[in-house]
């Protein structure tokens, strides 16, 4: 797939993630083996974080469908195998989308809580909101970057004041 190439809802992109490159697959399993065997009787939630940042590493760990719940010592043959495959080889799909579907977010701060002269909220005096985390919501093309350069800068003129 070159730069140039759409990708479309009917024929989705496939690609795999290696999140260790440098490592093989045996090196891998080694290293995680002797880490749950070092902190057998830690819970597998806790120790997430030691290869990836731990929201990844838990994510992950779903995914592979690994019981997180039970002691690093309990975890299966059938999980570990399947969470060493996804830290190797985690495949995705990749779709493109139409138009209407590149609303990124949705919702934010009220406006009824922002002083709009200023941008500054009204329930945490000091604190002034901006862009994206505003609850403006409106057709791409400009509109949302508009709102949040006009923001931003209100925000920031009213820093100095």
């Amino acid at each position: 797939l070159t730069a140039h190439e759409k990708i479309t809802q009917d024929e989705p992109l496939k690609i795999a993630i290696d999140f260790f490159p440098e490592e093989n697959q045996a090196e891998l399993r080694q290293k995680i083996q002797n880490y749950f065997q070092e902190n057998h009787k830690k819970l597998i939630k806790n120790l997430a974080g030691k290869f990836l940042p731990s929201s990844l590493e838990l994510a992950l760990m779903n995914y592979s469908e690994v019981n997180t719940e039970k002691i690093s010592a309990e975890i299966s043959k059938k999980e570990l195998n399947k969470f060493i495959h996804n830290l190797k080889f985690l495949e995705l799909e990749i779709t493109g989308r139409g138009a209407g579907d590149e609303f990124v977010t949705a919702g934010g701060v009220n406006l009824k809580e922002v002083d709009s002269k200023t941008m500054q909220s009204k329930l945490a005096p000091g604190l002034f909101f901006a862009g994206e985390i505003l609850d403006v919501d409106g057709f791409t093309g400009g509109f949302n970057l508009q709102a949040s350069w006009a923001t931003g800068q209100l925000a920031g003129s009213s820093l100095n004041m």
